[in-house]
């Protein structure tokens, strides 16, 4: 068949500029202020359910989903409508059935008894299905099952666009600059043969086009390393869209082997976007699936996988002003992120480095200043090297960061090793001090603090090396970490399975803290704390018997701690968490996976003493371990330093948080 439609094919002004291109594939973008409406860009795949025909369309409507797929079959003798218990305006017609499976008599809805609910959101929520004026997509995927015949789906379905072309968006054929917007637009997807027949239908009629077509990439079509090779033409009047299987942004999804959501696959899924809209197409990805659909659409990890992607997506969208969509059989667990999308949203996934090589180490720590400028800390690597060494390097707009120095720690010119470190960064009287704590690496559990003061140069003047003691007893523990808060210090570590705590406050001037009280978290029993402390509020952060749990705290005037709740985040299991406030109601922690190495998040919610805990996501898809991280609320940037898990590569993340 001659696709008649092709002669029509007209040139689209560019809705990205060729600047915003060039930014995408080479540096990014900034991540802009404000927070995300993830809900617009989210697809129904399958919107309906065989046993119970309304109930998925009907949920697909009320939990705001814009994009919706309905397949669609005929039955083996091409049925038509005729009798009073089917509208008018399809008398005649063939039989449209709403299918997935093959069968020779569908016992399921018809196609317009779903535009029929449509119609009714429409009415009742003031001219748009979902009461905001938007727009929705209706994907329309014909089956081959039962012989179609596709003159007569195409009547079939002109009939129905037609009784409802108010709400439609449609172009007129000999009008190139016609496309006019509805709260309802339709899209030919599947068989090819139904969208030429539909194309011809209408030329040979009316001229009026109510559905559009698109292009499928398949799993089976072949990927594409030039991303604009998916998009040889700009769009017409007609092709407006493209269903994307998501191998074609991630290489290995489709053997189920995905692997780290990589720095490179966020370039390719933004040039691809940006690519799209400039040439005038509206993307859906498909098969992107958690807990939910075939088992060769899903992530290994479930939701909490697929749910690194969808949020990575909407803030692809967010970012460069595009309108796209992802499509995936686990609506219930989108929409319960969407709908609290309090999450982070990764910029910058790359090594430490500096001119002149990248960076190694073990128990690596991060702090961000109110400047802009990022302070790490770690061992080196292997199990004999106990130097320590640190990291300076600035925040780039588009998340990179530029790191200027890697240098020994060295307190007085002199080098100084220890196992275990953990640092933070104060402001006092415009004065950035650094503290970092560790344990002794010689024989015994002594722990020691290094004191200095952060140059603009981004290099770090070592003034102190002193030993952590009350009362003159010299501190003995393990893993201590520290949080900064002003002058005041909350230092937290463990010593034979007991938690334990001493507070002090910080003598910039001298750079040496005054340890004040000492005792113990909650008299819990953990491993591997972590600490921090904004406005008097404390909470810690630790694994029980491979659990993870938290405590809540108070600091009090003379430096004593009134420890208030201990309890488990849901039960869930993992390792090495860390965590650090989101402003005064909120808090954000990482872990590592038990089983996998993956790092994933969770989300406080502060009803002091009390924390509400939601998400349970993937942060970084690649194996690691030891992950480190702080966020500054001024700037809204979230950073994690972890370690490679099959390395001692370090490696870093850079964002914010939707919030």
């Amino acid at each position: 068949m001659i696709q008649t439609y092709s002669s029509t094919i007209r040139r689209l002004t560019a809705a990205i500029s060729c600047i915003m291109l060039f930014c995408v594939m080479t540096t990014g973008v900034k991540a802009s202020p404000g927070s995300i409406d993830a809900n617009l860009y989210k697809a129904f795949h399958d919107t309906y359910d065989e046993s119970d025909p309304d109930q998925k369309f009907l949920d697909a409507l009320a939990l705001k989903f814009y994009n919706v797929e309905l397949d669609i079959m005929v039955d083996t003798n091409h049925s038509t409508y005729s009798g009073g218990q089917y509208p008018d305006y399809l008398q005649g017609q063939v039989k449209l059935y709403v299918k997935h499976d093959a069968v020779s008599w569908p016992n399921t809805r018809h196609l317009y008894q779903y535009f029929e609910d449509v119609a009714e959101h429409v009415a009742r929520n003031g001219g748009s299905v979902h009461g905001d004026g938007k727009s929705i997509i209706i994907n329309l995927d014909m089956k081959t099952a039962n012989r179609p015949d596709y003159s007569e789906v195409s009547r079939s379905l002109q009939a129905i666009f037609e009784h409802y072309g108010d709400m439609l968006s449609h172009s007129l054929l000999e009008d190139h600059q016609s496309f006019n917007e509805g709260v309802i637009t339709v899209c030919l997807s599947g068989e090819e043969d139904l969208k030429n027949a539909y194309y011809d239908h209408t030329a040979s009629s009316t001229k009026k086009l109510y559905a559009f077509r698109d292009k499928v990439y398949s799993v089976t079509d072949g990927r594409f390393s030039n991303v604009a090779d998916y998009f040889p033409k700009e769009a017409d009047n007609y092709h407006r869209f493209y269903a994307v299987h998501w191998k074609h942004i991630e290489s290995g999804f489709d053997l189920l082997m995905p692997g780290n959501w990589s720095q490179e696959e966020q370039k390719r899924l933004e040039e691809m976007m940006t690519l799209a809209s400039q040439k005038g197409y509206t993307l859906r990805f498909y098969s992107l699936n958690g807990n939910e659909g075939a088992w060769h659409y899903k992530f290994p990890n479930g939701d909490g996988e697929a749910a690194q992607r969808w949020t990575q997506f909407a803030y692809a969208n967010d970012k460069l002003g595009t309108r796209h969509f992802v499509s995936t059989d686990s609506y219930l667990a989108m929409t319960r992120l969407y709908d609290h999308f309090l999450v982070p949203l990764r910029d910058y996934n790359h090594r430490v480095e500096k001119t002149g090589g990248t960076q190694n180490g073990q128990d690596a720590s991060v702090s961000i200043t109110d400047d802009g400028r990022v302070v790490e800390i770690h061992k080196a690597e292997g199990i004999f090297n106990h130097n320590l060494w640190y990291s300076v390097g600035s925040i780039q707009p588009d998340g990179y960061i530029q790191w200027t120095t890697n240098e020994r720690i060295n307190p007085g010119g002199s080098n100084k090793n220890g196992v275990q470190p953990h640092s933070d960064v104060t402001k006092i009287n415009n004065q950035y001090v650094v503290v970092q704590v560790n344990q002794t690496d010689g024989s015994g559990s002594g722990l020691w603090a290094n004191i200095g003061r952060l140059e603009p140069n981004n290099t770090i003047t070592w003034k102190t090396n002193e030993k952590i003691a009350i009362g003159g007893q010299h501190t003995e523990g393990e893993w201590p970490h520290i949080a900064l808060d002003g002058n005041k210090v909350v230092l937290s570590y463990s010593k034979g399975g007991k938690l334990l705590y001493h507070t002090g406050l910080l003598h910039p001037a001298e750079y040496r803290i005054e340890w004040m009280t000492q005792g113990t978290i909650n008299d819990q029993n953990g491993e591997r704390p972590d600490v921090d402390l904004r406005n008097g509020n404390i909470i810690v952060v630790y694994t029980s018997g491979g659990k993870l749990r938290y405590t809540t705290g108070s600091w009090a005037g003379s430096g004593q701690v009134t420890w208030s709740v201990s309890g488990s985040m849901q039960d869930q299991s993992g390792r090495t968490p860390t965590v650090v406030f989101l402003g005064d109601d909120k808090l954000i922690e990482l872990h590592t996976s038990e089983n996998t190495g993956l790092i994933w998040y969770n989300i406080g919610e502060l009803q002091w003493p009390n924390i509400h805990w939601i998400h349970n996501n993937i942060w970084d898809s690649g194996t690691s371990s030891n992950p480190s991280v702080d966020y500054s609320a001024d700037s809204n940037v979230l950073i994690d330093i972890h370690k490679a898990a099959a390395n001692d590569a370090l490696w870093y993340n850079t964002g914010r948080i939707n919030d």
